[in-house]
């Protein structure tokens, strides 16, 4: 992934949407993911929410983030973690 660097300023916070089923314990892998890329982050900030069907799942955060490397992490490891287990469906 590449980013345009000319539209972002960093330090800035970071919105991340992951959505996947149910089932899945995502929670605790995106708390490991995101700890691993920005150490200060409160994991308490993390929203949870179930669909109306409920077989699915999101989690939304915002991450405090101070350069593009950090990004850049994030999603790779999202996605790693997704090849892996399939328990993710989207990020955005």
């Amino acid at each position: 992934m590449k980013l345009d660097e000319s539209l972002w300023e960093f330090p800035c916070q970071f919105p991340l949407k992951i959505m996947g089923p149910a089932e899945a314990p995502l929670r605790p892998a995106v708390e490991t993911i995101v700890l691993r890329h920005a150490p200060e982050f409160d994991i308490s900030t993390i929203s949870v929410r179930m669909s109306r069907t409920g077989k699915h799942q999101s989690i939304s955060i915002d991450v405090y983030v101070e350069r593009k490397e950090q990004v850049l992490g994030l999603y790779t490891d999202l996605a790693k973690h997704q090849e892996e287990t399939g328990h993710i469906s989207v990020v955005l």
